[in-house]
């Protein structure tokens, strides 16, 4: 009996282990935050760079000597909308090689992660990420001091992407702060608080890289990005670890074909017949958002520093700290409201109408007001993201969340490498005629998901059968079919 009650003083419970260090688990948000706001000034920075360096190659005796100067500043004997195009149309190019260098990479990083999640500290595996963009941005400012060619940068961004990017590091945060609270008001309170955290990191990064690059370059606003990596790391070292019980069973290759299989069972599985059609569309729905969401941030950037609106970084940094505002923030608030009185479905729609609207208004203008405008009209672009989350989780049982959500985020991260390569292959061929295109097309298929919003609200309607996956049960509903 004392042997035996010395050993479970030895191995405390989870509960009394965050009791005793109840302050530095907090720590997680901090950490969330700095490193989504290094990684937002170090992509900021390097997004800018890329004309800028191709600019200056392409035509060494332009105004471009000065790394405040966009795609406006080239003038030379030819003239200035030409240069404009031709910088456009190579960093549209390269692009789409960082897209495929860093995109399969991060693809094949983040599945690796997700199947080996049971088998070490969180604690250890964010070190993974951070560790990562660390040395990719050591690279960066070393190619950037010595001028090295433009397509060696490409080496900085595979490393970025072989250890998960900003990916990874979301998912490993958002498990461990489900693991340090309770289920129920207090985890949905921590989900929040994370995602705050998430999105404030994102939209100050960028301002702060658009200030750095305009008072004194690009490579202290990289350097600035380093240091903060650098005290995130810190905060990683104080972070309590969460005492769990592990597999020890050692990991094979067939884990992670495992996992992903588990991920994508709800969209085949004859387990789920009843419901797979809202699962499809629900999937389609996402797949949208996320290839327009936040694959076209690249090729925007590209867009929005080139004539006729020619913004400078700061302006840049702004304009994407609006959007983030309008999208995360104010469209949060009026879910709060909308949710007494709409169903997802209907809010889902809302977003959609707005998204198309958006990219119409955003690909036909040439005014710098109403360019920042769209950040307005935009405001429920993403509600489509949120309310399909919404959606699938309420189909879904409680024990198979995780599945649902680990196969969410496998999507989205191939989602929004391939919209970056897409977007940038369209910019690339369209720059010459008419370089709103891409914004044209962005706008079709945000329409495309607003015919399938549409058809989550029509289908049930002409059903005879509902399938309720939580209870397992099934019930003959009467078709009430007004002609």
């Amino acid at each position: 009996m004392a042997s035996s009650d010395k050993i479970k003083e030895k191995v405390p419970t989870v509960e009394a282990h965050f009791k005793n260090v109840s302050r530095r688990k907090y720590l997680i948000g901090p950490i969330t935050f700095l490193h989504l706001l290094g990684f937002s000034i170090y992509n900021g920075t390097t997004t800018l760079y890329y004309p800028y360096s191709i600019g200056r190659e392409l035509f060494p005796n332009s105004s471009m000597g000065r790394e405040k100067s966009s795609i406006c500043n080239t003038n030379t004997n030819t003239t200035d909308t030409d240069n404009g195009k031709i910088i456009q149309s190579e960093v549209a190019t390269f692009l789409i090689y960082v897209a495929i260098s860093a995109g399969i990479p991060c693809i094949l990083a983040n599945l690796f992660f997700g199947s080996i999640s049971d088998r070490f500290e969180i604690k250890r595996l964010l070190l993974f990420p951070a560790i990562g963009i660390l040395i990719s941005q050591f690279f960066m400012i070393a190619f950037m001091y010595f001028d090295i060619e433009l397509y060696y940068l490409l080496i900085p961004s595979s490393l970025l992407g072989l250890t998960g990017e900003t990916f990874a590091l979301i998912q490993f945060t958002l498990s461990y702060a489900s693991k340090i609270t309770k289920n129920g008001k207090e985890r949905t309170v921590a989900m929040g608080l994370m995602e705050i955290c998430i999105g404030m990191g994102i939209l100050i990064g960028g301002v702060i890289a658009g200030y750095i690059i305009q008072a004194a370059g690009y490579i202290w606003s990289v350097v600035t990005a380093c240091l903060v990596i650098f005290c995130n790391l810190i905060l990683m070292c104080l972070l309590p670890e969460i005492i769990e019980r592990k597999t020890k069973e050692p990991w094979r290759c067939l884990d992670l074909i495992k996992s992903f299989q588990k991920s994508l069972q709800f969209y085949y599985s004859k387990s789920y017949s009843g419901i797979r059609w809202k699962y499809n569309i629900g999937l389609a729905i996402l797949v949208v958002g996320w290839v327009t969401v936040i694959g076209r941030n690249n090729t925007e950037v590209l867009f929005i520093i080139s004539p006729p609106f020619c913004l400078n970084p700061i302006d840049v940094g702004w304009f994407h700290a609006a959007r983030g505002i309008m999208q995360h923030g104010i469209a949060m608030v009026l879910i709060r409201v909308f949710v007494t009185c709409l169903s997802p479905e209907a809010m889902a729609i809302i977003g959609a109408i707005s998204g198309v609207i958006a990219f119409v208004v955003e690909g036909i203008t040439s005014s710098k007001v109403v360019l920042f405008l769209t950040t307005v009209i935009g405001f429920g672009t993403s509600m489509g993201i949120v309310m399909m989350r919404v959606i699938m989780s309420r189909e879904t049982p409680g024990d198979k969340q995780g599945a649902l959500f680990g196969g969410m985020a496998a999507v989205q991260t191939a989602c929004t490498f391939f919209g970056s390569m897409l977007f940038s292959a369209i910019y690339k061929d369209t720059v010459y005629f008419y370089k709103g295109t891409i914004f044209l097309i962005m706008a079709g298929l945000v329409f495309l998901s607003l015919i399938l919003c549409l058809l989550l609200v029509i289908i049930p309607k002409f059903m005879g059968k509902e399938y309720d996956l939580q209870s397992k049960k099934s019930k003959i509903l009467e078709l009430d079919v007004k002609l």
